[in-house]
């Protein structure tokens, strides 16, 4: 085997070890989600971001090769919108539960879109301390110069600060500060 045919076996390789990641990363999510407590996070971004961002080399490119990336990045693409989906479920059936935390508007997207997307569930504190874990790790920064405590007062503090200035068409959003490394809420 001459090594053309090398890379492009490594890379179908690779591609079917990334399709079956997506596939495991469901059953990840979903015990994650019941199990916060005693479950690692799935971190589901980063192989989201690895599979939108695979690319093929051109020299190796072939029909078959260029199927099988289309293949997983739709399903890819699909899977993300199921997870983005138990997310949301898990959210309010945890706001329903805990209905004394202050509800929180977030609003965080990826960094390509300014730190801040369209979509305004509502989240918990907690989950916005596992928001702001997962916008350093993207940024290169390994963990938090802040504690989770120290992190829950201020964005209660932050909270109620803002709900007494809001108006009534406003809403309070959460954005990421790259400057600073810190979630915090504003108004919009």
């Amino acid at each position: 085997m001459n090594s053309l045919d090398q890379k492009r076996k490594q890379v179908e390789v690779e591609i079917q070890l990334l399709n079956r990641q997506v596939e495991e990363m469901d059953g990840k999510i979903r015990a994650y989600l019941a199990d916060r407590q005693n479950k690692p996070h799935p971190r589901h971004l980063d192989l989201i971001e690895k599979i939108q961002g695979f690319r093929l080399d051109p020299s190796i490119s072939t029909k078959h090769l260029v199927t099988l990336v289309d293949n997983l990045q739709w399903k890819m693409h699909y899977s993300k919108r199921a997870w983005k989906q138990f997310w949301e479920n898990s959210e309010a059936q945890r706001r329903t539960k805990k209905q004394n935390t202050p509800p929180i508007i977030e609003n965080v997207g990826s960094p390509s879109k300014k730190d801040i997307a369209s979509s305004t569930p509502q989240y918990s504190v907690d989950t916005l301390w596992e928001i702001q874990q997962e916008k350093l790790r993207a940024y290169g920064e390994p963990d938090s110069k802040e504690t989770k405590s120290a992190f829950k007062q201020r964005m209660l503090n932050e909270y109620k600060r803002l709900n007494q200035d809001k108006k009534s068409n406003q809403e309070i959003i959460l954005t990421f500060d790259k400057d600073s490394k810190h979630c915090k809420l504003d108004l919009k």
